[in-house]
C-alpha cells in the first residue's frame, strides 16, 4: 500500500510531465492511483507519451504493479 498524499513533486522532476498531471486533475501520488485509464484517455491533455513517462515512474518507484492492479 502506498502514501495517498505525497505530491508528484515529490517523486518526480520532469516539469512537464508534473504540469501535465496537474492540467489533468492529477497532483498526488493518491490522484494517480485511484485514477482509471478510461477516464484518463478522456481528458484533453492525455497522450500515450506521458502516460508512457507515468508508467516508467511508477515502476522507478515500486508502484506499477499496484497501479495495474487496480485498472484491473
Amino acid at each position: 500500500m502506498t502514501s495517498t498524499d505525497i505530491f508528484l513533486t515529490q517523486i518526480q522532476s520532469d516539469v512537464e510531465f508534473i504540469q501535465r498531471a496537474k492540467r489533468m486533475g492529477l497532483e498526488t501520488l493518491g490522484d494517480i492511483m485511484n485514477v482509471k485509464l478510461t477516464d484518463l484517455r478522456n481528458k484533453k491533455e492525455f497522450t500515450y507519451l506521458w502516460y508512457a513517462d507515468l508508467l516508467n515512474m511508477l515502476d522507478k518507484h515500486g508502484l506499477l504493479e499496484e497501479f495495474q492492479e487496480k485498472q484491473l
